[in-house]
């Protein structure tokens, strides 16, 4: 990864996402969950219960969980519950900025799972690592929290998390006794399922895409295929196969964008991902944040990835809706120096023609989406704050 694709993150993926060149900074107010008025879409739709013959929902979500820490994707499991993962506050302790330009990392265990059953809530593991890195650029400090990105219950009272890092295995080593999981898919009892951070030493998939000039891994989503599991890399632009030994292939590197403006190029960023009804892996880019750059890849294994819907902002997560639609999560929906608030896009599953989803509630650096059976839209928002993020719901009806 380079300067390029990061620039955009120098809001949230600094950890989340990506890490160098991070030119702009999102304001870091807690999310408004307004009693507004009711927009026009959603009265017809709670008068009719449907448009289109589709069941949409709320536009006004509700509060399931406030007080998260730094909360990322959110999952439903097997038995019907959510499951949150949360990147934690870093260390216990103060962490410095570094004394000149560069950046330094502190390593804390703050990171935790968050389960959703019914009326039953709290945190079911606590103690996962949690990476805090100071950027400092000369005229201003940008701080940024990363560690558990994605998890689901194995069944066993185990469960599988997916690790960022915005670095390298020595990055990981620098941090000390417990920072193995970050840039990983683990379990949660420690055990190294894969590890992204190596392959993207090893490999480096994107080296020939252009404005790519550095070796950079921050593993993000992941998904089970058979035995084997795909995993997003964002740092590295690129899918990866995990395999039950272990070892790591790289499925595809996803090409640069390009900002048709002035030619720009910009790195892909690999977010989401998903298992469509259809069989099929549905991965989203963010395309360096920029409006219309966004895409969705539909990719069947034994293929190569093929753009299946474009003309979106900043998608960082997926979901496949009752019917077979995906829904699609904006971190934003401006540009990079105004990314404005993040925003819900229904995909449908046939042609890739996208509808936006109406919220009257404010989506702050919302980072994963779930959907239920019953069609109820759960998104994370306030993403980057140590005790204020919450878990939302948009009820169909």
């Amino acid at each position: 990864m380079s300067g390029a694709r990061s620039s955009w993150v120098g809001t949230f993926l600094v950890m989340a996402v990506v890490s160098t060149v991070m030119a702009t900074a999102i304001p870091g107010q807690a999310v408004s969950v307004e009693a507004s008025a009711k927009s026009s879409v959603e009265a017809s739709v709670e008068a009719s219960g449907e448009v289109s013959g589709e069941r949409f929902v709320r536009a006004r979500a509700e509060v399931v969980v406030g007080g998260l820490r730094n909360p990322r994707d959110v999952q439903v499991q097997a038995d019907g519950s959510l499951l949150v993962a949360e990147s934690g506050r870093g260390p216990a302790t103060p962490c410095p900025p570094p004394a000149g330009v560069g950046r330094n990392r502190c390593l804390g265990f703050s990171g935790s799972l968050y389960r959703v059953a019914g009326s039953s809530k709290g945190r079911v593991l606590t103690g996962l690592p949690s990476q805090q890195i100071n950027q400092n650029y000369g005229t201003s400090v940008l701080t940024r929290i990363g560690g558990a990105v994605q998890a689901e219950a194995v069944g066993d009272g185990s469960y599988r998390i997916s690790y960022g890092l915005s670095g390298l295995p020595s990055d990981r080593a620098g941090l000390g006794v417990g920072s193995g999981p970050l840039g990983t898919l683990s379990t949660s009892g420690g055990a190294v399922l894969g590890d992204l951070a190596v392959h993207e030493l090893v490999h480096n998939p994107d080296a020939g895409n252009p404005g790519v000039t550095e070796v950079f891994s921050n593993p993000w989503g992941f998904a089970k295929d058979g035995q084997d599991f795909l995993v997003t890399d964002a740092g590295a632009n690129d899918l990866v196969r995990v395999r039950p030994d272990g070892s790591t292939e790289t499925v595809f590197a996803f090409p640069t964008n390009v900002r048709p403006t002035d030619n720009t190029p910009l790195q892909a960023v690999p977010t989401g991902i998903v298992r469509g009804q259809d069989g099929a892996f549905y991965i989203a880019d963010m395309s360096g944040m920029h409006q219309g750059l966004s895409r969705i890849w539909r990719y069947v294994p034994g293929s190569t990835p093929t753009v299946f819907a474009s003309g979106l902002t900043d998608v960082i997560d997926l979901a496949v809706a009752p019917g077979g639609d995906l829904i699609a999560l904006s971190y934003g929906s401006g540009e990079p120096v105004n990314p404005g608030p993040g925003t819900l896009t229904r995909i449908n599953a046939g042609t890739g023609a996208t509808t936006p989803i109406p919220t009257t509630t404010s989506l702050k650096e919302p980072s994963g989406v779930a959907v239920t059976a019953q069609g109820d839209i759960y998104v994370t928002s306030n993403t980057q704050s140590n005790t204020d993020g919450v878990l939302l719901k948009f009820p169909a009806v």
